[in-house]
């Protein structure tokens, strides 16, 4: 009976001059061995559940992850305003930023400020003071 990948196999120590080993014994340890390769696959896998199919294609099975209501791991992620990020790649150094409006990617700026902070900050506004 293989336990794997549905449980763990509970593997009995026989010892020398004691046990009488039954080619059950090896013929387990087999299909637990090949129940391990089944779901971890072979090279370029066809097989859509298997690990090495998931880590090397972008698509297929576990691999749908979206934030518009289709993923296959889940709802949304409830973040006000987040529905409407079309964001196709970020350079390095970019972030998300929120304008208000929209989210846009772009390099972190920081405004210069000398002799005050802003009068009415928003939230996520930064600034850096020059002059302290």
């Amino acid at each position: 009976m293989v336990t794997f990948p549905g449980g763990i196999y509970s593997h009995v120590t026989l010892l020398d001059n004691t046990d009488d080993v039954l080619a059950s014994h090896p013929n387990t340890l087999g299909e637990e061995i090949e129940a391990i390769e089944a779901k971890i696959g072979i090279n370029a896998s066809a097989v859509a559940t298997a690990i090495d199919y998931f880590l090397k294609n972008a698509s297929g099975a576990y691999r749908t992850h979206t934030h518009d209501g289709t993923s296959d791991d889940g709802p949304n992620i409830p973040v006000d305003n987040l529905a409407n990020v079309v964001i196709a790649s970020l350079t390095d150094g970019d972030f998300l930023i929120y304008d208000g409006a929209n989210w846009n990617n772009g390099p972190l700026v920081l405004e210069n400020r000398s002799g005050s902070d802003p009068a009415a900050p928003v939230t996520g506004q930064m600034w850096f003071r020059t002059d302290v």
